[in-house]
């Protein structure tokens, strides 16, 4: 009710929860969970990669990188119908590899590429939808923040599962393309007629103004695997790194550094106040039981192993439609995981599951966190944004089944890296 009168998302979370935790338990532990619980969930050293990812995203726009990431793909893919869209996801997919953060790649991506958008005559539904769903690219292909944290919180190999999700995100990357084909073969009044092409020359001169993201790639890969910088603390490194290739070329002066401090705070800040709203939400949903009574059920039944996995993928969608990811994952992996564990299955592959289920609770309404980013970025209402979304939570949900019928897919590269 709350969200359907524009409350926003963490003011809506934070209210809904702090009735539910007085009405459960009275006046005191209300204040007792508000006085500590919101700040206790975001002051930690993890989380603080979150502001670190979206401050590089900010110094890459700053320094107009990403615009040129986006010209670069535009320019080998814009002369395909719906070339644009096309561009926004082979975009994506390399920012996704210098950024963990799926809200700061939705921004980022959003400001790059939907003013060309918006000038070219593509649907605002559309375009926005395919931008906030690109986005989630980052949550997949590493670095990966959400990869970091269930690592962190399950003792599992972060080094493993950064590498798990390489194979699984160059496949959502396909499916968003393939998703993009269709949509455009059905609803051809989405975008306008095709460019003409681009000379090859232009092409391969344009793969010059991406070479310091590409540089930077590099640059994160070789200090994660070479043991030099943590998957947290590289967002922090490769901040750094952008802007002083951003002040190198002379990109970024203090206008646009300015700039960037700015909305990466005032990013941070709205991600932030989500999970810290979250918190209290979470609290209540402990308190009803409902969550674990639900996964105890599971358990106790003695279904087969794989109708116990389909129930918690189907509960963690379900959740995701209501909750922060970190919310969710703090809430049910300690019940899930040594559930899962003790059934045998692998705990790098239900990861990667675990995982894509958050990618589709960001997409999904009423929560859908970068249906939100982009909404504030580019100013389109995120109903319309999220009339976009529908086509490819239909793939996301075929990619998941396919990842759960060939776990390969998912574990070759991690045991064989």
């Amino acid at each position: 009710v709350l969200l359907l009168n524009r409350m926003p998302v963490a003011f809506a979370m934070l209210a809904s929860g702090a009735a539910g935790i007085y009405w459960l338990n009275g006046w005191q532990p209300l204040v007792g969970i508000l006085t500590g619980g919101p700040y206790e969930h975001v002051a930690s050293f993890t989380l603080s990669a979150v502001p670190m990812f979206v401050l590089l995203g900010e110094f890459l726009s700053a320094g107009k990188f990403t615009k040129d990431l986006f010209d670069s793909t535009n320019k080998w893919l814009g002369h395909f119908r719906g070339g644009l869209a096309y561009a926004a996801v082979c975009g994506g997919a390399l920012l996704a590899a210098i950024s963990g953060s799926t809200a700061a790649a939705a921004a980022t991506l959003a400001r790059a590429a939907y003013p060309s958008m918006k000038r070219f005559g593509y649907a605002d539904s559309f375009s926005t939808g395919v931008l906030a769903v690109v986005g989630t690219l980052a949550i997949m292909i590493p670095p990966s923040l959400a990869f970091v944290l269930y690592g962190v919180f399950t003792e599992t190999s972060v080094a493993k599962m950064l590498m798990a999700g390489v194979v699984p995100g160059l496949l959502t990357a396909i499916g968003y393309g393939v998703t993009i084909f269709f949509t455009v073969k059905r609803n051809p009044e989405l975008i306008p007629p095709a460019q003409a092409p681009v000379a090859l020359e232009d092409r391969v001169s344009s793969l010059v103004g991406i070479g310091p993201i590409l540089l930077l790639m590099l640059f994160m890969l070789v200090g994660i695997y070479s043991g030099a910088v943590t998957p947290t603390e590289v967002g922090a490194v490769a901040a750094l790194a952008a802007l002083f290739i951003g002040l190198f070329a002379r990109r970024i002066r203090r206008a646009e550094f300015l700039s960037a401090l700015s909305g990466a705070s005032r990013s941070s800040a709205m991600v932030l106040t989500i999970i810290a709203g979250s918190a209290v939400f979470s609290v209540f949903l402990t308190l009803t039981g409902v969550t674990q009574d639900l996964i105890a059920y599971v358990q106790a039944a003695e279904f087969p192993r794989y109708v116990v996995l389909i129930a918690i993928l189907t509960l963690l969608i379900i959740l995701g439609f209501f909750l922060d990811q970190l919310a969710i994952l703090v809430l049910v992996l300690p019940l899930a995981f040594p559930l899962i564990t003790s059934l045998d299955f692998d705990p790098i592959w239900f990861g990667v599951l675990f995982v894509k289920t958050a990618e589709i609770g960001f997409i999904t309404p009423p929560m859908g966190l970068n249906a939100y980013v982009v909404s504030g970025v580019t100013g389109v209402p995120t109903r319309l944004i999220f009339r976009g979304i529908w086509p490819f939570v239909l793939i996301e949900l075929v990619l998941l089944s396919l990842l759960i019928i060939f776990p390969g897919v998912v574990t070759w590269l991690p045991y064989n890296m």
